[in-house]
């Protein structure tokens, strides 16, 4: 019989190194079970690559060794045999049990971990239980070990965790983590604990047990149920308040939208949380919610604005206010958002606007009758200079005063009128009339009164001018109409004028005096031959 099958028939674990052939390496099959290892994996494995064969390679082979592999120490004991000139070399495996010290801490350790931590055999007794389940129980460990949960929790509550929680660890072999609501009669009152529990296997892999560890969180589920409470009263209140309501991150991007929103956007939140405003709205539409966004981050406080959204329904317009939100490190990585739907009132604003401007339409045209009805009173359609109604309902002011000083009038009169009419037609004859009437325009001053009177008779009131500068006047008029006349009119070219002048006090003291002076010094200077101003004597 080989060496190998001696080995292969003992109950603890050996390995086999036969050292004519190094490389063949050989576990038994305790040591196959109790490593989880079998030969062909060996050379290639961690356990020997590492931890063996560097010890086996030392020029003084320890006889005593350990080492630790997969969350355990094992001793080593390794001998050289010599069976009919064949030579291996054993190492025998055992697991080395934990120290009283380690024991301890780990037993320390466990009682101050903060949790519930037990072990329960098949028939659902304890087997083990730190210091906090006895404390739990109220009793010392020594009452714990060998009951089962009917004793600490009740029939029911103990029926419960049995049944549904423990049988499955052991009757299947499966993990289980669930929430347990439990009442403690110890304390008389329903606790919450979130636990784990896991099968414990003997060697064979047969479920001898389980192992568990709860936490209570109570006063966590509590916490949450106030705070679901809290979060369903401001999401009611969020929901029915007449206003949009939404939160955005610091990329824009949409973290919250109340009820009111959703209908806005014709979306569920869900739909909505987590696209920025371009992905939700578009390129156009959504740039232009961008711009406030941005001022939030960027200056770092309340920004409150107008904003439009456009739908298919039409325009509608919101009066937005947006809070920064600060994190606990201070910085603002959020903000919330508050728009009111002001789209009524920015229509009937728009209505109004378009009624004041419709308005300012009519009052101007009717201004604009008023003044042409008015001009026409008051003016001549066809130079539009002032008419004869308007000089003689004035005039009378020139006069007022009798410390004035002097006041001439001008009567300019177009020489052979009547022959341009009769010979180039009374549109050239208009035109005559027009140019004469931009000559005096152009001439006098701004507070000079200019009239046509009638025909082709025209007055001009000079206001604080004596006689010699009346004259001078006339005369620089009367050459200023020959001059551009035969570029205006080229057919006219020697067409002229003719003024008589009267100043008041001198002839007159009142228009009318005046007016026939004038009259008379026109048909003088007439009778001298045209084109020249006479003064009245």
């Amino acid at each position: 019989m080989s060496i190998k099958s001696v080995f292969e028939q003992l109950n603890d674990a050996f390995l086999i190194i036969d050292l004519e052939n190094p490389d063949q390496l050989h576990f038994n099959a305790a040591a196959r079970e109790l490593l989880s290892i079998d030969d062909s994996a060996l050379a290639e494995s961690q356990l020997w690559q590492q931890k063996l064969s560097p010890l086996l390679k030392t020029s003084a082979l320890p006889e005593e060794h350990s080492i630790f592999y997969k969350n355990q120490n094992f001793r080593l004991s390794i001998s050289q045999i010599d069976v009919e000139q064949s030579k291996c070399i054993a190492v025998h495996f055992s697991p080395s049990p934990p120290s009283e010290e380690t024991l301890h801490n780990f037993f320390d350790l466990v009682d101050n971990l903060g949790a519930y931590v037990f072990c329960k055999d098949t028939e659902f007794n304890y087997t083990y239980a730190n210091q906090q389940v006895c404390e739990l129980f109220n009793c010392p460990l020594e009452e714990v070990i060998g009951n089962n949960d009917y004793k600490f929790f009740g029939e029911d509550t103990g029926r419960e965790l049995i049944e549904t929680f423990d049988k499955p660890v052991i009757e299947q072999g499966i993990i289980q983590s669930n929430e347990e609501r439990l009442f403690v009669e110890s304390i008389n009152e329903y606790r919450t604990y979130l636990s784990v529990k896991k099968p414990l296997l003997d060697q064979s892999g047969k479920v001898r047990g389980l192992f568990g560890i709860s936490t209570d969180i109570t006063e966590e589920k509590r916490t949450q149920a106030k705070l679901r409470e809290s979060e369903l009263r401001l999401r009611t209140i969020l929901d029915n308040v007449g206003a949009y309501i939404y939160i955005k991150d610091k990329d824009r991007k949409f973290q919250y939208i109340n009820k009111l929103t959703e209908e806005l956007f014709q979306k569920k939140s869900e739909e909505v949380v987590g696209l920025s405003n371009i992905e939700l709205l578009g390129p156009e539409q959504g740039e232009e919610f961008d711009q406030t966004d941005r001022q939030v981050f960027e200056l770092g406080k309340k920004v409150t604005c107008l904003e439009t959204f456009t739908t298919p329904d039409g325009i509608f317009y919101y009066w937005s206010v947006k809070i920064p939100l600060q994190n606990d490190q201070g910085e603002i990585d959020h903000y919330i958002g508050i728009s009111t739907d002001i789209t009524d009132q920015k229509n009937l604003e728009n209505q109004v606007r378009q009624s004041n401007h419709e308005l300012e339409l009519r009052l101007k045209e009717i201004h604009k009758l008023k003044d042409e009805l008015q001009n026409q009173a008051t003016h001549d359609t066809l130079t539009g200079l002032y008419n004869r109604r308007y000089l003689e309902d004035h005039s009378p002011l020139c006069f007022a005063d009798p410390n004035r000083a002097p006041t001439s009038l001008l009567m300019v009169d177009i020489d052979n009128f009547k022959s341009i009419n009769d010979n180039h037609g009374h549109g050239i004859g208009d035109k005559t009339l027009q140019y004469l009437a931009e000559t005096l325009r152009a001439e006098c001053r701004s507070n000079d009164l200019i009239c046509r009177y009638g025909g082709d008779e025209f007055l001009v009131i000079l206001p604080n001018t004596p006689q010699e500068s009346a004259l001078k006047k006339a005369e620089w008029i009367r050459k200023s109409y020959q001059l551009n006349l035969a570029k205006v009119l080229p057919d006219l070219r020697s067409n002229s004028i003719s003024i008589g002048i009267s100043t008041s006090p001198t002839n007159a003291d009142n228009f009318e005096k005046l007016y026939h002076a004038a009259d008379k010094a026109l048909y003088e200077a007439k009778y001298e031959g045209r084109n020249c101003c006479v003064t009245a004597s």
